[in-house]
């Protein structure tokens, strides 16, 4: 059985190794993965995209404040943006840092977007997994803390459901007896969008057939919430390991950072930081990454004792 520290240090770890190996890919349909024998040769570590940068500034919030702190989390998203723009970042969540670093308040610089009606992107899905973490094993509290931190910058009721769902997923697979029956049935039970509703019966049906192509026809594989959360869902649950999720997310093609780095945070829930290749362990910051699941894990252990 996977312990559970090693399983939160899967969860950070997986979501910055989906996100660096998935990253030279995207927006191909459907690329080959012969590229991945050519990183371990050629690099000496796989960097990530704004993907990972936002998973840690989120997590890192949450330990500094203590919890949600929407101020505090705009604020360090918009620096780390500042700090390394070059990371990938898309043209309409820079925006919203450019106004929190200029004094408007987050809730209003977020909810700008779109001409009022809030981003729907899966920017919010991409970097939550540290909140499964933060509020494990609280399932309820997931859910709230998942939808405050999707608001920091994704106002749009699909942009934050795709982060509940995410999270849940993540929450799910941390169990010890993880089922994809009772992770369909909360799925089923929380999702309220047309959009998601919709795109979960197909998954049920892709998932039955494990096939990729119904996957890339049906559930999509766009930078939109409602077109990849349930991709990288799908990758998971059609795997044996993390080693095959991450590879058929990536091979779903479009948004291949983010869809694998989001794969990589359910299967590192799963089968633990263990788990991951070893030759894949180049990822960049490797020992920071597991130094901050680390933190949040030790707030899983009862008042007084100290970690192993």
């Amino acid at each position: 059985m996977t312990d559970l520290r090693d399983r939160f240090r899967g969860v950070i770890v997986g979501t910055a190794v989906g996100d660096a190996l998935g990253r030279p890919v995207e927006g191909r349909r459907r690329p080959r993965l012969d590229y991945l024998d050519d990183m371990a040769e050629r690099f000496s570590f796989f960097p990530y995209s704004d993907d990972t940068v936002l998973t840690v500034a989120l997590a890192e919030s949450l330990l500094a404040c203590d919890g949600f702190d929407g101020a505090d989390m705009a604020r360090r998203f918009a620096e780390a943006w500042r700090a390394e723009p070059h990371r990938g970042y898309g043209r309409n969540v820079t925006a919203v840092f450019e106004a929190v670093l200029q004094g408007l308040p987050w809730e209003e610089a977020a909810s700008r977007q779109f001409g009022g009606g809030g981003s729907y992107g899966n920017g919010g899905a991409m970097r939550v997994a540290p909140v499964a973490l933060w509020a494990f094993p609280d399932l309820d509290e997931t859910v709230r803390l998942a939808t405050r931190t999707a608001r920091v910058t994704h106002t749009h009721p699909v942009g934050v459901e795709g982060a509940i769902l995410q999270a849940v997923a993540v929450h799910h697979a941390l169990g010890d007896n993880f089922t994809a029956a009772a992770l369909f049935d909360d799925l089923d039970r929380i999702a309220h969008t047309e959009e998601f509703r919709t795109r979960l019966k197909r998954l049920a049906v892709c998932v039955d057939r494990d096939d990729d192509e119904c996957a890339r026809l049906h559930l999509g594989h766009g930078v939109a919430a409602h077109t990849s959360v349930l991709t990288a869902l799908f990758a998971f649950l059609v795997s044996a390991d993390f080693e095959q999720t991450v590879l058929r997310a990536i091979g779903l093609g479009g948004d291949t950072d983010t869809i694998a780095a989001m794969a990589g945070a359910v299967a590192g829930a799963r089968w633990g930081h263990r788990s991951i290749p070893a030759g894949w362990s180049k990822v960049e910051n490797h020992d920071r990454l597991v130094a901050l699941a680390d933190r949040l894990w030790e707030r899983t252990l009862p008042e007084g004792q100290a970690p192993p």
